[in-house]
């Protein structure tokens, strides 16, 4: 029974460690796709909105529509 114990916080330690290594910051370099929103448009606006969390998803979407319907 000891072995067990023993074993099973073996395997969760060496689990929380590989997963530890991928937590914090990562450089821009490895998702260009990422990168910071051109604030100068109002697509831009809406995107860091979004990043920072003052919106969420459905209402990005709704101001994009919103935005789509009064340029045509």
């Amino acid at each position: 029974m000891l072995f067990l114990y023993g074993f099973v916080v073996f395997v969760l330690s060496v689990c929380a460690l590989m997963v530890w290594k991928r937590v914090g910051s990562e450089p821009q370099a490895a998702r260009p796709w990422r990168a910071d929103p051109d604030v100068s448009s109002t697509e831009g606006v809406l995107a860091a909105q979004l990043a920072a969390g003052d919106i969420t998803d459905r209402e990005y979407v709704q101001a994009m529509e919103r935005l789509a319907a009064s340029q045509t």
